[in-house]
This record gives C-alpha cells, sequence and structure tokens, in this order.
C-alpha cells in the first residue's frame, strides 16, 4: 500500500515521521517532497493579474459607454455631441477606475498573504500498518491523507 498525506510546512511533519519511523516502518519507505509556491509576479506570463490594470480596463468600458451616452445628449447641448463626448469619456473613465480600485483594494492584499509551501509524504507500507501510520498521521495536523493499492500485487 501506499498512503499520501500532505502537511503545511511545520514542526509536526517531523515529529510524525518520528513516531511513525520508530515504531512502524523504516526511513527508506518514506519520501518527503518540499512543494514550491507559485512562481513570482516577475515569473508569471500572459494575462496580468494587478490591480491597477483591471482596474484600467473597467474604466475604459465605463469611459465608452459614458462617451456614447455624452454623444447623444450633445446633439441637444451647446457644445456639441463631440466636446460631450470627450468630456463624458474623462468623467466615465475616473469614476470606473476610482469605484473598481477603491471597493478592490482591500481584496487584493488580503488574497496576497503568502502562504507556506505544502509538503507531500508518501509512505510505502503493508496493508497492516495502514491504520496505525493513517492514524498517526491525523493526530499531528495532516491537511490530506489517501492511499493506494501497490500496482505490484
Amino acid at each position: 500500500m501506499n498512503l499520501f498525506a500532505t502537511f503545511e510546512q511545520s514542526i509536526d511533519i517531523e515529529q510524525a515521521l518520528a513516531e511513525i519511523e520508530s515504531s512502524l516502518i523504516s526511513r527508506d519507505q518514506i519520501l518527503v517532497v518540499y512543494m514550491d509556491n507559485e512562481p513570482s509576479p516577475e515569473k508569471l506570463t500572459g494575462r496580468t493579474r494587478e490591480i491597477h490594470s483591471n482596474a484600467f480596463e473597467v474604466g475604459m468600458a465605463c469611459a465608452t459607454g459614458s462617451a456614447v451616452i455624452g454623444a447623444c445628449i450633445g446633439f441637444v447641448l451647446v457644445w456639441g455631441p463631440i466636446i460631450w463626448g470627450l468630456i463624458c469619456v474623462l468623467i466615465g473613465f475616473t469614476i470606473g477606475y476610482s469605484v473598481y480600485y477603491f471597493l478592490k483594494k482591500d481584496s487584493v492584499h488580503t488574497r496576497r498573504l503568502k502562504k507556506e509551501p505544502e509538503v507531500l509524504v508518501i509512505i510505502q507500507c503493508t496493508e497492516i500498518h495502514v491504520h496505525p501510520i493513517r492514524e498517526i498521521l491525523w493526530k499531528y495536523r495532516a491537511l490530506t491523507v489517501g492511499q493506494t493499492e501497490d500496482p505490484s500485487s
């Protein structure tokens, strides 16, 4: 049987592994894999997730809508549709950018908190040891625990 468990990086992993090694199985039947965090923003490619670029997009959408409305109203007003369309573009962009930026500013900072990387522990054992090992893993705050049958059996 193969057991898989994920942990947050902490001393709990070491304690769980020490208890398993001391009583149940040998060290060469345990594999520990340290998982990487997401790459830094400089390494990300594709669409940006920065709040300023998203606020710019929302501002441009509001500016487009405001320009259409301003041009329509401009046919009735004194300065004409072009001037009123440009005035409404500036007003629409400012309102759209500001509203999006100030509403999303706090949620972006809370979402970007650095999360500790997870650790994957793979244990190869006999079926007799599965239940005690699972109990030890849960005792030391494993995030998830799973098992598979050994493909050779």
